[in-house]
């Protein structure tokens, strides 16, 4: 009769058992990051929720980590698998990977980020931006050469969102050949503040299609430049096919005068919804009983972009709830409950009635408060604060105050948090120069 193995891992079976429970680490992964994109824009999950996913999320990555080869075999197997959410998920963990000598997992990733198939690239972006390896900036960088563009245009990207990199990396891209490397250049310029890169911008608004305006001219705008403001105003003024987000930019860049335009651009069928929203951005109290007009307009989405602005604006969350069908349920089912701008105009007009004194003293409104870049700040530290308002307060900041601290709303939780006290103390120390506009 044979003795027991002495250990597990002298067992026949050690290799494919340690195989099955590294295919669980796995799979979990995939999951979580599957949720973490499904709640990540959800208006009804509050931004913190998500730090228990990635919690969940790092310790997985770690057990294969410190589980060596089987669990780095694994990984490239999904690395390579064309399936999504696969992909992704062994992208985060050959990333992570350290622990085995003459391994460098973030340079295989980036390695085979260079020969993926073009379609698969968003998920290479999803994964790095998602990334806290300390060395993504400086080894991304090295792709900005590659001879692919549309790789050229996916480290852009990266680097872009990461707020991260060297300033005059980009400035030759300016001059790509390919549209799409243009303008993740332009983007990643203005989040890094590389101000000798602004003439350059200023002067590409002169001969760039319509198509490329509007990144281009926040980009400048958020380097300080008057001339790209004016373009701005000047486009939405002479109508015909205007850049979609140029309401919204004008509201953040512009001032009290932009007013009327922007009430102009909200009797244009293409713009009407966003440029309403707009005029709650720019925040003005004499715009209340425009807004308040509108929740009586025949489209179902300018009415609700009219109680989105008038919320917006005097921060008097009007709410109704109601109950959406998932997608693909049976009838019976009733759907989730959500919530959603009330758009009943006697209900705001007797709100108004009851207020509107408070709205004295001050140009401009945010969330019933004086607006200042500290309201913004404190748009980024709310729970409640859906995705699309931390993302335009935190350009709202980075317009109006001069700063590359940086913010995105896609960041990890960790790297959000860090940034937003970082907004915090520079508000404590600056505030007084930048209380109102």
């Amino acid at each position: 009769m044979s003795s027991p193995p002495a250990s597990l891992l002298q067992s026949p079976q050690a290799m494919e058992f340690m195989r099955e429970f590294q295919e669980n680490h796995l799979a979990e992964i995939e999951f979580l990051l599957g949720q973490r994109r499904l709640y990540l824009r959800d208006p009804e999950i509050s931004w913190p929720e998500l730090a228990d996913i990635e919690h969940r999320l790092e310790a997985h990555v770690d057990a294969m980590c410190a589980s060596g080869e089987v669990a780095l075999e694994l990984a490239r197997e999904a690395l390579t698998s064309g399936d999504e959410s696969a992909v992704i998920a062994g992208i985060h963990v050959i990333a992570s990977f350290q622990e085995l000598e003459e391994t460098d997992g973030l340079g295989e990733v980036l390695h085979a980020m260079e020969e993926a198939a073009t379609d698969l690239l968003s998920v290479w972006e999803e994964a790095l931006v998602l990334s806290m390896h300390p060395s993504v900036a400086d080894r991304v960088s090295s792709l900005l050469t590659s001879s692919r563009s549309e790789v050229r245009a996916t480290a852009a990207r990266i680097l872009a969102r990461h707020h991260e990199g060297r300033g005059d990396l980009f400035s030759p891209l300016l001059s790509d050949a390919s549209a799409e490397v243009r303008v993740a250049a332009i983007i990643a310029l203005a989040h890094l503040d590389y101000r000798p890169a602004l003439t350059a911008l200023e002067s590409q608004l002169q001969y760039v299609p319509a198509t490329e305006w509007e990144l281009l001219t926040f980009a400048a705008i958020c380097m300080g430049s008057s001339r790209a403001l004016s373009h701005c105003r000047q486009a939405c003024r002479a109508g015909g096919e205007l850049p979609s987000g140029f309401p919204r930019l004008l509201a953040i860049a512009g001032d009290d005068r932009d007013l009327p335009l922007l009430q102009e651009l909200c009797a244009q069928p293409k713009l009407a919804s966003r440029s309403m929203l707009a005029v709650g951005i720019l925040g003005l109290p004499s715009s209340v009983p425009f807004l308040i007009e509108h929740l009586s307009a025949d489209a179902l989405e300018v009415r609700l972009a009219a109680g989105a602005a008038l919320n917006l604006l005097t921060g008097a969350n009007l709410y109704v709830t109601t109950r959406a069908k998932e997608e693909g349920a049976d009838e019976p089912e009733p759907g989730r409950e959500i919530h959603l701008p009330n758009t009943d105009p006697i209900t705001w007009t007797q709100w108004w009635d009851g207020h509107y004194p408070r709205f004295a003293g001050a140009r401009r409104f945010r969330l019933g408060k004086p607006f200042s870049l500290g309201v913004c700040i404190e748009e980024l530290a709310d729970p409640r604060s859906p995705f699309e308002a931390r993302e335009r307060a935190a350009q709202e900041l980075r317009i109006h105050s001069g700063q590359a601290i940086g913010f995105e709303p896609d960041w990890p939780i960790r790297r959000q948090r860090d940034a937003i006290t970082r907004w915090q103390r520079w508000w404590a120390e600056h505030g007084s120069r930048h209380s109102r506009r």
